[in-house]
């Protein structure tokens, strides 16, 4: 059990550091805890406790989202997510543990390396550009992702940084995407039966370190929105990722 102490204080850790850096950035708390919980958790348990407590630790953040969200994007961005969630949902149910922790480090380590990698925008004033059919596929490769690994984040955010949205739109659009697609993966869990009573009793341990580390997040994005996802988020996934393959080559 996560409960006891040897694994409870690196878990309550993890929940404030990934909670800070989503109130910040607006993504990364799911997939930054699954790859931490997943030292000590099989993936089947570690990525559904991920999902709820991204989704519960997001409410204090939608009032100001629903304000801010790009609509018509969103809109088209959930399509394609709610298609891809059956799939994910099916996939995680049959792969073995050992090749899921594998799948979700190599999934956030090719994120990560991708928006490390990606060039900024020369032009800062640029309108952004109209949504159409690649939203439903962005959407779709991102929910696909999120079930499967809580890594939708580094696909989505490459796809919306693509699009030149403002920063503060940019995060809104990101935070409502992620608590549809947290529902939506928690949902098709649940009814796959992978959901369970340890995984309501682990998310109720790290419920309270998460919304601090939220708070932190939020007041500092609220005093310095962050410039660029290279030097905040990226390198921070690739030495969870790194770790966790290390861990599982060993």
């Amino acid at each position: 059990m996560m409960s006891s102490l040897p694994h409870l204080w690196p878990a309550v850790g993890l929940a404030c550091f990934a909670g800070a850096v989503r109130g910040y950035c607006g993504f990364g708390f799911a997939m930054l805890l699954a790859l931490g919980l997943m030292l000590f958790l099989p993936p089947i348990e570690a990525v559904p406790l991920a999902l709820l407590l991204d989704l519960v630790t997001s409410i204090g953040l939608w009032h100001h989202a629903v304000r801010s969200a790009d609509w018509p994007r969103l809109m088209r961005l959930l399509v394609g997510m709610l298609v891809a969630t059956v799939v994910g949902v099916w996939l995680i149910a049959i792969l073995p543990a050992s090749q899921l922790r594998v799948a979700i480090a190599l999934l956030a380590l090719g994120g990560a390396l991708a928006l490390l990698l990606r060039r900024e925008s020369a032009i800062v004033d640029s309108p952004p550009r109209m949504p159409g059919p690649s939203s439903v596929a962005a959407g779709g490769v991102s929910g696909l992702c999120m079930t499967l690994a809580s890594s939708g984040g580094p696909p989505l955010m490459l796809y919306l940084l693509h699009q030149r949205l403002p920063p503060i739109a940019l995060r809104a659009t990101a935070i409502l995407f992620f608590a549809a697609s947290s529902s939506a993966s928690l949902i098709g869990l649940g009814l796959a039966g992978e959901l369970g009573r340890d995984t309501l009793l682990h998310a109720a341990w790290l419920l309270v370190p998460a919304l601090v580390g939220n708070a932190i997040g939020q007041w500092a994005f609220e005093r310095s929105p962050p410039r660029s996802l290279k030097y905040t988020v990226a390198p921070l996934l690739m030495l969870l990722s790194a770790w966790v393959l290390v861990r599982e080559w060993l």
